[in-house]
């Protein structure tokens, strides 16, 4: 009896190992083929934006480098926040991948309305940084206001109101930080997509906007709008906007670049993380990317995920000192 009992578990014992390496390869094997199935990239801004154009550009490669194609799609809302919280339903290995940025994890949820943010970081593996920006504020070309000084008179006798890209967007911020530092009054108004935003001065329905630079230079070449400042320490490079005094000229701190995170589900596959970013590394020397890059002046930034955390963490003290 001893001896027939001995024999069941001895077989019990083997079939046990037999699934357990059935189940690690399995595993092995789901993260060697992975993708098997088309993959989306979710922009939660604008459709014809910079981030929007950069994703459709970089999914014309999806299938060329990660042997499965690659759409690339919008969710609109609140600056981005509506995506990237649905985006949360999304289990690790997921074949949907979503940007975000400094308006999304160290803006909103340090800001009024910050209850409502149902997200956190934490809840996103960053993969790379797509690229970064320098926004611009620019005036109504009536008002001649062409640097801060000009402004700062301005808005002692004026409302100030400025056009956003949603109202806990990093513009938002950048405008509240810098007219706390100015000492004077600004009232956000919200739209949604920095190019909207830009619409609303050219259109006169307010006198000033923040947007990227690439979606003011129509406007500014036509004599519509004027370049107040750019948010960044430094002269920016591009021709038309180099001799724009920046922020930091001014010795104030409210700076950051603007970022552009591509981000999967927390949980997910080191092996799967690497191969997106090594495809999309490969994608971003393209020729064409590359003229893409220069034509909306933006910088192609090959951070790593510790540079991305300390980005986040850079923005979300800048927030704190200028509430």
């Amino acid at each position: 009896m001893k001896k027939k009992l001995m024999v069941f578990l001895m077989c019990c014992a083997s079939l046990s190992m037999i699934f357990a390496n059935g189940a690690s390869e399995e595993t092995e094997s789901d993260f060697t083929n992975w993708p098997e199935e088309p993959i989306t990239v979710i922009c939660p801004w604008a459709v014809g934006g910079v981030a929007d154009l950069v994703n459709r550009k970089a999914a014309v490669y999806g299938e060329e480098l990660l042997g499965q194609p690659v759409l690339a799609t919008n969710e609109l809302g609140a600056g981005g926040n509506v995506a990237l919280t649905n985006f949360l339903k999304n289990k690790p290995n997921s074949y949907n991948l979503i940007f975000g940025g400094e308006g999304g994890f160290s803006i909103a949820p340090n800001v009024d309305g910050k209850e409502a943010i149902m997200f956190k970081y934490d809840d996103f593996v960053p993969v790379m940084n797509m690229y970064t920006a320098t926004f611009v504020m620019t005036a109504d070309a009536s008002l001649n206001i062409k640097d801060l000084d000009q402004l700062k008179e301005y808005g002692q006798t004026h409302n100030c109101k400025v056009a956003v890209n949603g109202i806990s967007g990093s513009e938002a911020f950048l405008a509240k930080a810098l007219f706390k530092e100015l000492g004077i009054d600004v009232t956000l108004v919200s739209y949604n997509g920095a190019n909207l935003a830009l619409d609303a001065v050219a259109k006169g329905e307010t006198p000033f906007a923040i947007s990227h630079q690439s979606q003011a230079k129509g406007a500014v070449e036509g004599g519509l709008i004027t370049p107040v400042t750019v948010f960044s320490k430094d002269p920016v490079s591009s021709e038309l906007f180099k001799d724009v005094k920046p922020v930091g000229a001014y010795e104030m701190e409210a700076y950051y670049p603007n970022t552009c995170f591509l981000l999967a589900r927390k949980g997910t596959s080191p092996e799967v993380v690497e191969k997106i970013r090594n495809a999309y590394l490969t994608i971003m020397q393209k020729e064409d990317v590359k003229q893409l890059f220069d034509k909306l002046m933006i910088e192609p930034s090959v951070w790593t995920s510790e540079d991305m955390d300390n980005h986040i963490e850079h923005v979300i003290q800048i927030v704190k000192d200028n509430q």
